[in-house]
């Protein structure tokens, strides 16, 4: 036994099959109009959402442009005794996220001090190189001129920056007291 209720008109009686045929030929006209309707809304809604991530890409880029990080060169400053071999380390600092720039195999990096031929190191993708320099004779500051992609061939440069060397005489060394 099927315990199914079959289903009956409002006084309890079936529904006639020819009248819901009719119906169904009135509707139908109604049901595409409104089928219309709900595509051209959800059209619509589409339309506003598109329009409104447009914005607001258009915005990001407005305020990345105006407000641009620059590639850059960094150095610490650093001590020496006369004529003793000096370690600076170089730090390239990228402008761009991670995921947007393009990490070069090597850069050439230029160290130059006044009256001195420049010394060349090469920078692997982390931006980070230490090049061994000989300190002047004479104690006193002096200008470390750094240059990271000096002919231009990566594309990131050439950046420029300074730092100082100063050279310490032995006379004038800090004496650790006990």
């Amino acid at each position: 036994m099927s315990r199914r209720k079959k289903k009956k008109g409002a006084d309890g009686e079936r529904p006639d099959p020819a009248a819901q045929a009719e119906a169904a030929v009135e509707n139908e006209g109604g049901e595409d109009s409104a089928g219309k309707r709900l595509l051209r809304s959800r059209l619509a809604g589409l339309g506003v959402i598109l329009a409104v991530q447009l914005g607001l890409l258009s915005f990001f880029y407005a305020m990345a442009a105006a407000y641009a990080v620059e590639d850059r060169i960094h150095a610490p400053d650093s001590r020496s005794l006369p004529n003793k071999t000096v370690l600076v380390t170089a730090r390239i600092l990228y402008g761009l996220p991670a995921m947007l720039r393009s990490d070069p195999e090597k850069i050439v990096v230029r160290l130059g001090l006044s009256g001195k031929t420049p010394v060349e190191g090469t920078a692997g993708p982390s931006g980070k190189v230490t090049i061994a320099l000989t300190a002047p004779e004479k104690p006193g500051r002096y200008q470390l001129e750094l240059e990271a992609d000096p002919d231009g061939a990566i594309g990131i440069g050439p950046l420029r920056s300074s730092s100082t060397l100063e050279v310490i005489s032995i006379n004038k060394a800090p004496v650790k007291q006990p």
